[in-house]
């Protein structure tokens, strides 16, 4: 069976703090539990990503999983991947300078695999509000730290 591709699962806000100051705290594996309430835990569980980075994450709700760090962009956010249920999950966590001043901030997720576009779609409502409550900690986070 051929599933058609699903929409990629896309949040994003804006924030008067400057892009390096939020790259810093995405990049940065002790400020996660900050912005992401879902991590419990990391290992390690402090350090600065980098390409080819790999450490497990643990949410409150399920097993740890294996991230990988496919690309840092400088100043600009990252992009990792992990397995789960035979399927890959790609995200990225990317800011960019924004019109006037300040970062423009974007989280998308998709899934690749057998049934990908059929799970991407199930997921994508509380996949999204998840997005949304982390960049609303992370904008709020970064705020607090540029003042």
């Amino acid at each position: 069976m051929l599933l058609r591709p699903a929409p990629p699962i896309t949040r994003e806000r804006t924030t008067p703090a400057a892009p390096a100051v939020v790259h810093d705290l995405l990049v940065d594996v002790g400020s996660w539990p900050l912005w992401s309430p879902h991590v419990v835990r990391t290992e390690p569980a402090s350090g600065r990503v980098r390409p080819g980075w790999r450490g497990r994450v643990k949410p409150w709700f399920g097993p740890a999983t294996t991230m990988e760090v496919t690309e840092v962009l400088p100043e600009g956010g990252m992009r990792w991947r992990t397995r789960a249920l035979g399927h890959e999950l790609r995200y990225a966590q990317l800011v960019s300078a924004a019109p006037g001043g300040g970062s423009r901030v974007v989280f998308t997720a998709t899934v690749h695999g057998p049934v990908g576009p059929l799970v991407q779609r199930l997921a994508a409502p509380l996949s999204g509000y998840g997005q949304q409550r982390r960049l609303e900690r992370l904008v709020l986070l970064a705020e607090r730290s540029a003042a």
